[in-house]
């Protein structure tokens, strides 16, 4: 369904969209606002600043409402204190937008559950319906982040957060199947409600890239690469542990695109290792450069460490080193290990160093086997997980209230 099949809609389809994010840095929430632009939504999306980005701003058509700023920190009182100021400041703007033009939608991307209740009031007094789009799940994250076991008490408050915000909601959208089987059996919320839509990328807005190892002072060496937000509970850690143990083997080289609250953390562990030779930072990227570090690398790799919120994920990464034909070494986790089959990526114990080095070196030492799993993987994605079978899922997801 195309913009232009939509001249039933209603002119007041408006859409308000809510991330504790900011934009167009966040590629997947920026990607689905852009899907129900071009399916005649016309779309607001309320965010974080980050640097030196313009307060508004009107970015593919998408109008970009900025609130606060973006903090480099994992620092729980810090973070939450931030969270409630954006989401009063986020409240105010909406609010005087929505005197001028009434939300008949409010999609409200999680973490945390909490944001819900900027929309809470519009949809009691105005009637919107609210999406709430469930990309992490928020009782796991505050157990697997701030390392409380199940019974704490903020893990219980979270969880009566996430009852909330799924009452509330008109639908749900989940970013697997195994999330959805939570959400619906935590919550005793009727499984039709929920949309499974995944964090996919949409070929027609990403262009592959391709680059030389050249270009970046790399020829000879065995590309390693990871790519996104840097926390410790990403295990990027043992990355760096496999490379020590690799590095007089293999000319093996890692690099680590993005940043995050724990950047420094890494650095220092390679300053301590004495590997600024083998592993370089470069830094958040655009999405043009970041496909061309992916084109250079030889193998990919998603080394989350074993815990509530990473079970259950399944990463835009895992599908972004897809489109690229990029082996994959992923940590054995639930959630990745429902989406591909070990003939089509390598996976490990999670944390383990040594299994990774040895993935790793397989990779160096058997060429024409990864190249068939990367045939594999590719083939999977294309029958089962591209962006237009989830952008209908989308669109079904809206349709449905």
């Amino acid at each position: 369904m195309t913009h232009s099949d939509n001249s039933h809609r209603k002119k007041n389809d408006n859409v308000c969209m809510v991330a504790y994010r900011s934009l167009p840095r966040d590629i997947n929430r920026m990607k689905i606002s852009r899907s129900l632009h071009n399916n005649g939504y016309d779309v607001d999306f309320v965010s974080l600043k980050y640097k030196d980005h313009q307060g508004t701003e009107r970015i593919n058509d998408i109008n970009i409402i900025r609130v606060t700023e973006e903090l480099q920190t994992d620092n729980f009182l810090t973070v939450f204190t931030n969270h409630i100021l954006f989401g009063i400041k986020a409240f105010y703007r909406i609010s005087l937008l929505n005197n001028s033009q009434k939300y008949s939608f409010f999609h409200v991307h999680n973490p945390p559950d909490y944001l819900i209740l900027i929309a809470i009031p519009f949809k009691l007094i105005y009637g919107s319906r609210i999406i709430l789009d469930l990309h992490d799940m928020l009782p796991e994250a505050v157990e697997s982040n701030l390392q409380f076991k199940g019974s704490g008490i903020l893990v219980q408050v979270s969880k009566i957060i996430e009852k909330v915000a799924v009452h509330f909601s008109d639908a749900i959208i989940a970013t697997n199947s195994y999330d959805k089987e939570i959400i619906s059996a935590r919550n005793n919320v009727d499984p039709d409600k929920i949309f499974v839509v995944m964090n996919i990328p949409n070929l027609k807005h990403y262009t592959i890239e391709t680059a030389v190892k050249e270009d970046y002072g790399l020829e000879n060496r065995f590309i390693v690469l990871f790519e996104g937000t840097i926390w410790k509970r990403r295990g990027i850690q043992t990355v760096i542990d496999a490379v020590e143990l690799l590095k007089d083997t293999i000319p093996i080289c890692f690099l680590v695109v993005g940043d995050g609250p724990s950047l420094q953390y890494l650095k220092d562990i390679v300053v301590e290792k004495d590997l600024n030779d083998f592993v370089k930072f470069t830094g958040w990227v655009d999405l043009n450069t970041l496909s061309k570090y992916i084109s250079i690398a030889d193998v990919c790799v998603i080394p989350f460490l074993k815990t509530k919120v990473n079970e259950r994920g399944v990463p835009n990464k895992l599908f972004e080193y897809t489109i690229h034909e990029k082996p994959i070494i992923a940590s054995r986790l639930k959630g990745m290990a429902l989406t591909f089959s070990e003939k089509e990526i390598l996976f490990y114990e999670p944390g383990n160093a040594d299994e990774l080095a040895e993935r790793i070196l397989w990779c160096f030492k058997n060429p024409e086997e990864t190249r068939k799993m990367i045939i594999s993987s590719r083939q999977r994605y294309e029958e089962e997980y591209s962006w237009d079978r989830m952008e209908k899922i989308l669109y079904e997801c809206f349709e449905s209230v």
